[in-house]
């Protein structure tokens, strides 16, 4: 499977897709030592692949991740997100797909399944002003009505 990330122009292209998992009052994220440093959270998912449709993408990369079948998924926000250091910069189109939490989806911290360095953290609504969740705009999607699709241009760094 060839992932749609492509170097172009001086910088990284990619498509990805991203879950927003509520439960509670509480949104999971990913979060580990990464390149980004300890402590840095983003949503689980991933890059869409060639020919492959990005809620297909947004259920295989749950299923990778977490390693339980995914909810019902909403599309809730398209974000063209730029990010990183200028000897980094990275284009990105995310697609946002949100879904109530599956029952069999642990509480507390939990590994994830394909990084093992990585595991999934549930961050509780109110908390979000001081754990920066990446991109920043996750909180904008966190009640987009249904029917709704948010769009965002994010730039940080």
């Amino acid at each position: 499977m060839t992932d749609l990330r492509l170097p172009l122009g001086g910088l990284k292209f990619s498509v990805r897709v991203a879950i927003v998992c509520t439960r509670d009052g509480h949104l999971l994220t990913n979060t580990g030592p990464g390149e980004f440093g300890p402590g840095f959270h983003f949503l689980p998912g991933g890059a869409v692949a060639v020919n492959e449709d990005t809620l297909s993408a947004a259920r295989r990369e749950w299923q990778e991740e977490v390693g339980v079948a995914p909810g019902p998924l909403r599309l809730v926000g398209v974000v063209e997100n730029f990010f990183g250091p200028p000897e980094k910069r990275q284009h990105e189109l995310g697609f946002y797909y949100h879904m109530e939490a599956p029952a069999d989806v642990p509480d507390g911290v939990f590994a994830t399944l394909d990084h093992a360095e990585m595991s999934c953290q549930w961050v509780a609504f109110g908390a979000l002003a001081e754990v920066a969740v990446y991109p920043l705009v996750v909180r904008e999607l966190l009640d987009v009505p249904v029917g709704v699709v948010r769009h965002f241009v994010n730039r940080e760094g």
